[in-house]
């Protein structure tokens, strides 16, 4: 099994809730999605849930031991096994600001807690973070148990405390 590494660790935030974050983003030509801008709206989101310090790993499924496709509740209950947690979402926001290196193509997404993100239609999702064309976003992908990653797909941990 390949070592799980440090990626990111954060010790301070430039907002103070996740309407805020997007704000900030908004403002700084990042493209967040409509259903990130749902889900953090000032009428639904006026507390911060990042723990900090917070240090994050990227891990792809293949590191914890998925040779074929997988649900996300099979990959939920397997990563404290390897050291790993859940993220709060804001996470996300954070890491857009300073994921400036991320290389074009890439889509990368935030392993949050089930129902930590649900759109005003009541949809769960995570988050996501991607570079295309010259620009980079905040999108969401489905947070259903049921939903199927392969071995590739990489996320975005919470490394223990």
């Amino acid at each position: 099994m390949k070592e799980i590494k440090e990626w990111k660790v954060f010790t301070n935030s430039e907002f103070k809730n996740g309407s805020d974050g997007v704000e900030l983003l908004l403002s700084k030509g990042y493209r967040v999605s409509e259903w990130v801008q749902d889900i953090f709206s000032p009428k639904v989101n006026d507390k911060f849930n990042i723990l900090i310090p917070v240090k994050l790993a990227r891990v792809n499924l293949y590191s914890l031991g998925f040779e074929e496709p997988t649900t996300l509740s099979k990959i939920y209950d397997r990563i404290s096994t390897h050291g790993l947690g859940l993220v709060s979402p804001e996470i996300a926001l954070l890491c857009r600001l300073h994921y400036s290196e991320q290389p074009n193509g890439e889509w990368l997404r935030f392993a949050t807690p089930m129902n930590a993100m649900i759109d005003s239609d009541g949809i769960p999702h995570l988050p996501k973070l991607g570079k295309a064309l010259g620009l980079y976003f905040v999108e969401t992908y489905w947070a259903y148990g049921h939903a199927i990653f392969h071995p590739h797909n990489e996320f975005v941990f919470e490394l223990s405390r």
